[in-house]
């Protein structure tokens, strides 16, 4: 029984779940009010950013529609244009990004949680890595049968080759919105979705495809895959309740995906109109005519529609929000929450104070409804001195952490925070800003650990949530596979320790492993580095308090660089290739606007980031400056840009400012080619070519152990004066030799690579170690005798 504390007011009674219900039989407890919208629509996307807000926003705001986001993923194969976070890390940024934009559409977003590995060419691919054809299109079908809608709809076809092929991930959204459209009725395929409630065999009435590049009907009409009526959404026409356009409000939801860059070109996505044609209807559905506005047209009124969720409620704003502080400040009522990270079994207070309004107090009482995390229902009797209310309540020992975000939203496909408020209702409700945590977090290591001579210290650090415990004690170590089977490892590195967290809760234990004898006898490899954390409360073991984080270990080989090559550096917004530079030795100056505006000649090599033209104003203006450095001596390294932010003549980035210029010294235009098999074969065109014999001889196997791809947005054509480096192709293509291009200016040389030289130097790959180190020791190989 949690304790309760109703400062002045009365708490009539306190429902917690597996109590039995005791409000007294008088006091009804109504069904929550629901939406009038006679109509659910279900919009489909394989990663963040792709959904169709411009349509999403038209339907909840111009039709009063019930509207959900399905997105397969969570983008975290992606890039990443705020910061250096990648994988995990980067979903659960683009996570909370698709949160920010739903909460602009008025949509409720969920995530099938299938894993986004990079860029792929084909739907069989992606089926393969998602566990097969029946494993996706089951999951869509429950989230159909759950959600009801009337229509889905899309803008990712089946195309698989061609100038139109999609990225293969958005090809299996398509074919899987085909499949599921008839398979959500059928009460012979996975019958087991139905014993959960709430979950019945369910037929959406249309599925529709939308051509994105459309710009009237007749742009989709000229498709000759197209049959059947165009349906034009006027998304640009003002809704008067809104004052604004579904169209702009798209716009601003769309610019919440600052990860993808689209805060600078959000308006770009801005539409009159969207066009779909309709490619499967149920049976018994009339076609949609031939002007057609309205994609629902002629649908009976639904009756799921007005049973939403109060999750669905909140995130769409349909309730006045009671955590929102824009609301609070119009609103008679203010609420507080805390702690704002709560661990299992703590106490959570909740404090409403009345503001300036007069607002009668019901003498029945006001009901109190938490739902999620805390299943409480308080029926609170009025007071009389207008002092706070204060609720105390425990948090169950059961309650799913949603701390840390990167490991805890593959649990949940919504996001959403767990505890909902509801007050009588349930016109007001929200959430309550307090995220779960387990007692003890480590942070996670990096994908890999490097070992290699010399000191290596490798930290274990983490946050301590439960104030109960006093000490955490860290048990840290590298194991390494034996030949015997009797014996599964061979610990040749480990730390018992045991720390004090500091008054936030943080401990940080950073161990030096550059002393232990037996690194020196390991063979070049991977290795497991495995680290554990056990919390200790007035020394004795918390039993439940446990946190463990794994990682490669990867003993380096040896390394060469030239070592008296100056180094200077443009940084975008990854950290991958400046750290390392610095870990193989060169000697890497960071070049600000100042640095590239003065004297350059103290560099025998610069280094431009991935993407830096497009983050980097002050590298568009000093550009020339770095030309003319190239072709006095400097040797010019510059690794992947995208088309819109490199090719000579298009916008600015950001919209503003001038449009691009001639970035390279001889004409170089990027397209949109690229290698995306990691493991595909690699030539090298000219062997004898000083970046691949000095200071280190590349062989067959620097290519091997690659991830998520080759390369992206290969040159698509160029000056003859450049020299073609590389060779290769994903299975059954023409192959591709622009991916890296070297030419001689002047007296220097300049280096262009779309290879994804970053994820393979942040997870340790040798030979793409090796093959950098090569590409800035550049110089000193090309005077060498």
């Amino acid at each position: 029984m949690p304790l309760l504390r109703c400062g002045s007011l009365l708490c009539l009674a306190v429902l917690l779940a597996g109590c039995a219900r005791s409000i007294p039989s008088d006091f009804p407890l109504p069904d929550p009010p629901a939406p009038t919208a006679p109509l659910v629509v279900m919009n489909l996307a394989a990663h963040p950013d792709d959904e169709d807000g411009l349509t999403l926003a038209h339907y909840r705001h111009a039709h009063n529609a019930v509207a959900y986001s399905v997105i397969y993923n969570r983008g975290e194969g992606g890039q990443n244009e705020i910061g250096p976070d990648l994988y995990e890390r980067l979903g659960a940024i683009r996570t909370a990004e698709t949160e920010a934009a739903a909460r602009i559409l008025g949509t409720q977003v969920f995530f099938l949680d299938f894993e986004d590995f990079g860029y792929s060419k084909s739907a069989v691919e992606s089926y393969e890595k998602w566990g097969g054809r029946d494993a996706v299109t089951a999951r869509l079908v429950y989230h159909i049968r759950k959600l009801k809608p009337d229509v889905l709809f899309t803008n990712h076809d089946t195309l698989t080759t061609g100038p139109r092929r999609q990225h293969g991930q958005h090809q299996v959204v398509g074919l899987s919105a085909y499949d599921a459209f008839a398979l959500a009725a059928e009460a012979s395929y996975h019958p087991e979705q139905l014993d959960e409630d709430g979950v019945d065999l369910w037929q959406p009435k249309r599925l529709l495809l939308r051509d994105w590049r459309a710009r009237s009907r007749d742009d989709l009409r000229a498709r000759e895959d197209v049959s059947g009526a165009v349906v034009a959404i006027p998304v640009g026409a003002v809704i008067p309740r809104l004052g604004e356009a579904a169209a702009d409000r798209a716009v601003r939801a769309a610019a919440q995906h600052r990860s993808q860059g689209f805060d600078k070109f959000a308006p770009r996505f801005r539409r009159d109109s969207t066009f779909f044609v309709e490619l499967r209807r149920a049976e018994g559905v009339a076609p949609l005519a031939e002007d057609a506005t309205d994609f629902a047209a002629g649908l009976p009124p639904n009756p799921h529609a007005s049973q939403t969720s109060l999750r669905y409620r909140i995130d769409s704003g349909r309730t006045r929000g009671l955590f929102d502080d824009r609301e609070a400040q119009r609103g008679c009522f203010g609420f507080e929450a805390s702690p704002a990270i709560a661990v299992p079994g703590d106490m959570i207070r909740v404090t409403m104070t009345q503001g300036d309004c007069l607002v009668e107090w019901p003498e029945s009482g006001r009901r109190f409804t938490f739902g999620g995390a805390i299943d409480t229902t308080l029926v609170v009797m009025p007071g009389g001195d207008g002092e706070p209310l204060i609720l105390d309540l425990v948090l169950p020992a059961d309650a799913q952490p949603t701390l840390p975000k990167y490991r805890a939203q593959y649990r949940r496909r919504i996001a959403s925070p767990p505890i909902t408020l509801a007050l009588d209702d349930a016109a007001e409700a929200g959430y309550l800003p307090v995220e779960i945590a387990p007692p003890v977090v480590l942070e996670d290591l990096p994908d890999v650990v490097r070992l290699g001579e010399g000191a290596d210290p490798i930290t274990v650090a983490g946050q301590l949530y439960d104030e109960a415990i006093e000490q955490v004690r860290v048990f840290a170590s590298v194991v390494v596979h034996t030949p015997d089977p009797r014996v599964r490892y061979r610990p040749f590195w480990r730390v018992d320790t045991l720390l004090t967290p500091d008054a936030d809760g943080r401990f940080t234990y950073a161990a030096d492993a550059a002393a232990l004898e037996a690194k020196a006898d390991l063979e070049p490899g991977l290795y497991r580095f495995v680290a554990t954390v056990e919390a200790q409360a007035a020394g004795v073991s918390a039993g439940t308090a446990y946190d463990e984080v794994r990682a490669e270990a990867r003993v380096m080989p040896e390394i060469a660089i030239a070592e008296d090559v100056q180094v200077g550096f443009v940084k975008s917004y990854d950290d991958a290739t400046l750290d390392a530079l610095r870990a193989m030795g060169f000697t890497v100056t960071e070049l600000d606007s100042t640095a590239l505006a003065s004297d350059l000649s103290a560099y025998d090599t610069i280094v431009l980031d991935i993407r830096a033209y497009l983050v980097r104003n002050d590298l568009r203006r000093h550009n020339d400056r770095l030309l003319d450095w190239t072709r006095r001596g400097g040797h010019l390294v510059v690794m992947y840009n995208k088309t819109f932010e490199w090719n000579e003549g298009n916008p600015h980035p950001t919209g503003e400012g001038p449009p691009n210029a001639a970035y390279a010294p001889y004409p170089l235009t990027l397209g949109r080619d690229r290698v995306t098999v990691e493991e595909a074969p690699v030539e090298v065109l000219v062997p004898e070519h000083p970046l691949f014999t000095s200071p280190n001889v590349i062989t067959e196997a620097d290519w091997d152990g690659w991830i998520q791809e080759r390369g992206l947005y290969f040159p698509a054509t160029y000056d003859d004066r450049y020299i073609e480096l590389f060779s290769m192709a994903d299975p059954g293509e023409a192959p591709l030799r622009s991916s890296t291009l070297f030419a001689t200016v002047g007296e220097g040389s300049y280096l262009y690579t779309a290879l994804g030289w970053y994820r393979q130097l942040q997870r340790f790959k040798p030979g793409a170690w090796r093959l950098v180190a090569n590409m800035v020791s550049y110089p000193a190989a090309a005077t060498a005798p």
